[in-house]
């Protein structure tokens, strides 16, 4: 684990002012009520910070405009292990977030792959059936003279305009 914890360790002071999990129950929704110095029932929160991962603590309600300065821990302390297993958690989770992040654009590439090979497909399919087209005239040509026609040794090219030409040697039987 403690690999894992070093690892995390830069993760976790990324992210220590939002939760990874969602609260499931509001900070005003519990029950006894605790009322803070100013008489307003305190709001429940969850630490996020890497030394009280998941405690639960009370806080003035009005405490970010200027309330009193009560705050009191609802749970005790962690121990050490789990703490360690809560911050390894909270760091699998943004990682994890983070790789989902990057799918769509790991998507967005194999679509353009897969168009790029579609259309190198076409390409290449059209250019078969213009050299087969041209196979076809030339074994007609040779049906019309009664298959006789006879290509001593030399040369037969395939010109399509786009590289080089493809070139077959036949020699005369």
């Amino acid at each position: 684990m403690a690999s894992s914890r070093s690892e995390g360790s830069s993760v976790s002071s990324r992210h220590t002012s939002a939760s990874p999990i969602l609260y499931r129950v509001g900070p005003l929704e519990y029950e006894p009520a605790v009322a803070c110095r100013c008489g307003n029932k305190a709001v429940r929160w969850i630490s996020r910070i890497s030394d009280n991962p998941g405690r639960w603590y009370f806080k003035c309600v009005n405490a970010r405009s200027g309330g009193c300065d009560y705050f009191a821990w609802v749970d005790g302390p962690l121990s050490s292990f789990l703490r360690e297993v809560l911050n390894d958690l909270r760091d699998e989770v943004w990682k994890l977030r983070r790789e989902k992040g990057d799918f769509p654009a790991a998507v967005e590439e194999g679509r353009f792959a897969i168009r790029a090979a579609r259309n190198e497909l076409a390409t290449s399919r059209k250019a078969v059936g213009e050299k087969e087209a041209i196979v076809g005239v030339l074994k007609d040509t040779n049906n019309s003279h009664g298959g006789s026609m006879r290509i001593d040794p030399g040369v037969l090219a395939f010109l399509d305009g786009a590289g080089p030409a493809d070139v077959f040697f036949f020699s005369g039987s």
